[in-house]
C-alpha cells in the first residue's frame, strides 16, 4: 500500500528536517523525487543519498517566477507532475511589539505566498494529466496561535490552512486533491537549538511525552500523496502526539 511507483513528486525545503525526511520516504515508496531548496549543495547531497530516483533543484521560493519555472522544468524533464509537497518555510522568533513590515513581508513571501503560487502552477500541470496530490505543510501554530514571539509565523500557517480548503474546492473536479498537514514539535534543528530545560518542558506537555521524528510526519504525507488517499481533500491533518486536539 501507499506505493508511488511511476509518480513524480516535487518537495520544497528538501535540504533539511521534514522536507529531507519526506523526500527520502517518497523515494522509498517508488516516486521520482525532485528535491528543491535554496541551498543547492545540501539538497544535492540529499538527492544523492536517495539515489537515481531523485533530482536536486535550486529554488528561491520567495520568487514566484522561479516557482513557475521550476514546475515547467519538472514537466519538461519528467513529462508530468503528480505530487507537490509545499514544505519550504522559515520560523524566526519575532516579538509582536518589535516586528516590522519587512519581517511580515518576508515571512508571508516565503511561507504563504510561495505555497499559494506553487500550488497554482502545479494544478495547471496536473490538470493536463488527469489529476494529482498537493500537500501543504502548515503547523500547530496555524491552528492555535503557536508559541510566544511567533505571531507572524502563525499567521502564515493559518493562511495555509484556509487557502488549502478554498483551493481544494476549486480543483476537485480536475482530480486534484489538496490537503494540509499540521505537524507539532519535531526533532529537528529548531528544537535541538533550544535550551535542554525548555525542550524537556515542551516534551512533558505532549501526551506522548516526546518529539516527533520527521519520518513519522513524512509517513502521513506519503499517505496523502498516494492513490489510497482518494476521498480526503480540503482537510488538515494534525500530527502532533496529542499536543493539540481540535
Amino acid at each position: 500500500m501507499f506505493r508511488l511507483d511511476g509518480k513524480t513528486a516535487l518537495v520544497t525545503g528538501a535540504a533539511r528536517g521534514l522536507g529531507q525526511a519526506t523526500a527520502r520516504v517518497l523515494g522509498e515508496q517508488g516516486a521520482h523525487v525532485v528535491a528543491a531548496d535554496i541551498n543547492f549543495e545540501e539538497v544535492s547531497a540529499v538527492a544523492k543519498a536517495i539515489g537515481p530516483a531523485a533530482t536536486p533543484y535550486r529554488v528561491d521560493v520567495s520568487k514566484v517566477s522561479e516557482l513557475k519555472s521550476m514546475v515547467d522544468t519538472v514537466v519538461r524533464d519528467r513529462g508530468r507532475l503528480d505530487i507537490l509537497i509545499n514544505n519550504a518555510g522559515i520560523c524566526p522568533r519575532l516579538p509582536f511589539n518589535e516586528s516590522t513590515e519587512a519581517d511580515w513581508q518576508k515571512l508571508f513571501d516565503v511561507n504563504a505566498r510561495s505555497q499559494y503560487f506553487l500550488a497554482q502552477a502545479a494544478c495547471s500541470a496536473m490538470k493536463k494529466t488527469g489529476g494529482g496530490r498537493i500537500i501543504n505543510v502548515a503547523s500547530t501554530g496555524g491552528r492555535v496561535g503557536g508559541f510566544a514571539n511567533s505571531s507572524i509565523y502563525s499567521g502564515t500557517k493559518g493562511a495555509i490552512v484556509m487557502f488549502t480548503k478554498s483551493i481544494a474546492r476549486e480543483v476537485a473536479a480536475d482530480g486534484i486533491l489538496v490537503n494540509c498537514i499540521a505537524p507539532g514539535l519535531m526533532d529537528t534543528d529548531l528544537m535541538r537549538n533550544l535550551p535542554a530545560e525548555r525542550r524537556d518542558a515542551l516534551c512533558e506537555s505532549i501526551p506522548l511525552k516526546r518529539l516527533a521524528r520527521p519520518e513519522e510526519v513524512a509517513a502521513a504525507i506519503a499517505f496523502l500523496a498516494s492513490d489510497e488517499c482518494s476521498y480526503a481533500t480540503g482537510a488538515t491533518f494534525d500530527v502532533n502526539g496529542g499536543w493539540i486536539m481540535l
